[in-house]
Parts: C-alpha cells; structure tokens; sequence
C-alpha cells in the first residue's frame, strides 16, 4: 500500500474503536456458535459447496472398479456431486477437512467418506503419524495419516492444520446481535403503546385515567383523516414512540455484507444468481478452481498407490466451465475445436448440452481441409506439379520404382 493511503474505516468498526458502540465478544453466544450457523457464512458456503459439487471426478487411465466410487457412488449413503459438496462444506466451515478410506479385505481402498475434524485426531504413535476418527454410527476408528486424505486452508503456523474463522466470526457475532436486537425492538415495538403524554395535573382513580385515555383516543387517532395530532394544555408534554429497530445504520449493515463477500470470496450478485459471464469466470479461477484442484490431489493419494501414482494414475475433477457461458461463446469454442481436431463431435455437442451422436458417430475428430503441416505444397502447389509431369507427385505413380531400377542395374553389372 502506497505511503500515505487513506482507508475508509466502516462506521460502526469506528463507534467500536471509540467506546460509542460496548461489545463484549467474551464468551459471546454468536462467538461460540457454528460458523456454519450464521447467516453470512452458510449463504456464502453453501454457494462454493454447490458450484465445487457439479465437478465430476475423472481417472486419467480407465479403472473401472475404482471409477464406481470415485466418480458414482463413494460410500453407500453418498453419490458423488453430495460428496463433493459435504467435504467443501467442511472445509470452508472448518478450514480443514478429511477423506477416510473405506478399505476392502484385501486392503484396497473401495470407498470414501468425508469426515469433520471435531471429530478426528492426529495422534503420534512411536513417531508415526495415525488419524483416529468416529464413524458415523459413533464408533471409533484409527488408521495410518498417510493412507487419508487432508484438505485445509487459510494454513500459517502448522504444516498439518489449518486454522479458525475466527476473524470473520468477530464480524459476523455483531452482525447476527444486531438481527436479534432488532427483532427484539421490533416485537417491542408492536405494542399498541402508540404516543405518551404527561398530565399536568394528578389523576384521581383509574376511572379517571381511562377516560382520559379514550378521550385522546377518540379526538387524535379514531377516525382523524387531517394528520395533526392536538392536545390541551392539561398536558406537558406529548412525544411519540420511537420505531426504530437496528442497532446499526444500512450502511454499515452492507459494509458488514461486503467484508464477508471479500473474506469468503463470494459476490452479491453471485448468491443471487444474476451474475455475468465475466463475472463467473472470475468467481470460478479465484474460489472454485483451487479448491478442485486440491480434491483433486487429495483423491489421487488416496485411491492410487506411490507406484500406480508414478504410473500416470490420478484423480481429475473435470468441470465444465462453458455450461455458464453465453450461447454465443460456447458456439465458438465449439466450432473453434471442433474443425481443428482437438475436440470430437461429441464433446462439441455436450458444450452445446446436446446429446451425443449415436452409433458412436461423434466419436471421431475432424481437421479442415486447408490446413497442412509446415513445409509441405499446398494444394494448389501439388496440382502445378501434377500438370507439368504428368502425375501428381503424392500418388505412387510419381514414385521411382526403386527395387525395378535395382534389378536392372544389377543386370547391366553382370552383362
């Protein structure tokens, strides 16, 4: 940041710094909640979880028994899109996240499941490292670190763990007080206590007080269409209850939206899904893609072995990045693959979210006719040569006969 900068405090973090705003965030309930309980963090959360979800995990080399539970069905309570969505919740919610194997008799991993850290631990054991975790059904379990797979972000201080959403759980506790003191106000705000008044003089009995009361009632409120409010001077003073129901301005309620869009890496426009293409794009290579890349080689270390790794096994999380694109760019990208051979008819038309060709008919992949490799005639070189000799110089014709031109000159040697 240049020397100098001016930052723009938002308001109520100033009232906090000068005493104008008291909180106690010690032993704060919001503080002590689930991150994944307030309001800010879920909608945030669940947006990424869902996007990361519509990734499907693909193997570089076919394998179909573990392509059943890595791309279809990882454990028996689980598809894939539900997995991948439970294990990014965690994540973001925890800042780490586990994938435990399901091991089979022979001790091959058959199946995945995505477990929290409150419910897991790295325990040394004679200097080797094991995770001992809880299964579903509440029972334990312990099994090697290294056979597991980590996931975890906004890592500093450890190798192994990544640390809390402490900071954003300070902002978001102030966010959800102030929702419920406003709710609080409001409910105390539909009293019908409407206007109070100070008689200057005492009044004698309860009788008395409600006369008085329908009397202002029936003069001021019930049925009065002018809008102006009168009283006598039996009255002091006569002021109005107050309505208002938040602690906080609307200002600084969207400057607390927007510090959690920035925390989370999520727009206001992407939880209403009135995003751009430009914008998704954005949201996709700065919050989506890592987090894919590192499910990825999470499940490459789990499912594969050090040598079928070495082998060229892995685990890629293929998304489809143009399913959110315009008509008009996936077109492009379409026909701009298609004719140049890098792509089949087939994967051109699931870019249109069109079925593919029967029969395996789009299975093939198409070059146009112009292109040629570097050096080589063109075509229309290829047929100036053709009418000056005779034969086109690419059909056998136009090659010597070399064996035939051997044998007669091996003739001529013996002659």
């Amino acid at each position: 940041m240049p020397y100098g900068t001016q930052i723009t405090i938002p308001d109520f973090l100033m009232q906090m710094l000068s005493g104008q705003i008291q909180t106690d965030l010690t032993g704060n309930k919001y503080l002590s909640k689930d991150i994944y309980e307030l309001a800010l963090a879920r909608a945030c959360i669940n947006k990424i979880a869902t996007e990361c979800s519509k990734a499907t995990p693909v193997l570089t080399k076919p394998n179909k028994r573990v392509e059943y539970f890595v791309s279809k069905y990882p454990n028996p309570y689980q598809t894939a899109s539900q997995f991948i969505y439970q294990l990014v919740t965690i994540l973001l919610a925890e800042n780490n996240a586990y994938v435990i194997p399901i091991l089979d008799e022979f001790g091959k991993t058959s199946g995945l499941w995505a477990a929290r850290p409150d419910s897991c631990e790295i325990v040394d054991v004679y200097g080797q490292l094991w995770l001992k975790y809880e299964t579903g059904d509440g029972q334990k379990q312990i099994i090697e670190y290294e056979l597991c797979g980590h996931l975890r972000t906004m890592q500093n201080k450890s190798t192994l763990m990544g640390e809390s959403n402490m900071p954003f759980k300070k902002v978001a506790a102030l966010y959800e007080q102030d929702i419920d003191k406003s709710m609080e106000k409001l409910a105390a705000s539909e009293s019908p206590v409407q206007w109070v008044g100070q008689l200057n003089a005492p009044i004698l009995d309860d009788e008395a007080l409600k006369e008085e009361q329908d009397r202002l009632n029936r003069l001021n409120l019930k049925g009065n269409k002018t809008g102006t409010f009168l009283y006598d001077n039996r009255y002091t003073r006569m002021d109005q209850v107050s309505k208002e129901t938040s602690i906080m301005s609307p200002d600084d309620i969207k400057q607390m939206e927007n510090m959690a869009y920035s925390y989370w890496g999520v727009g206001e426009k992407l939880l209403q899904n009135a995003y751009t293409e430009d914008e998704w794009n954005g949201f996709y290579q700065s919050r989506i893609e890592p987090i894919l890349i590192q499910i990825g080689e999470v499940l490459t270390k789990v499912v594969f072995s050090r040598n079928q790794i070495m082998d060229g096994n892995a685990v890629e999380m293929a998304s489809n990045r143009l399913q959110y694109a315009s008509i008009k760019s996936r077109i492009d990208v379409a026909f701009g693959t298609y004719d140049r051979g890098m792509a089949t008819m087939d994967s051109s038309l699931d870019i249109l979210n069109l079925p593919p060709l029967p029969n395996g008919e789009g299975a093939h992949r198409y070059i146009r006719g112009e292109y040629r490799q570097e050096g080589t005639p063109a075509k229309s070189e290829r047929k100036e040569e053709n009418d000056d000799t005779g034969n086109d110089p690419g059909s056998d014709a136009a090659k010597p006969d070399v064996s035939a031109r051997e044998l007669r000159d091996k003739e001529k040697d013996r002659v």
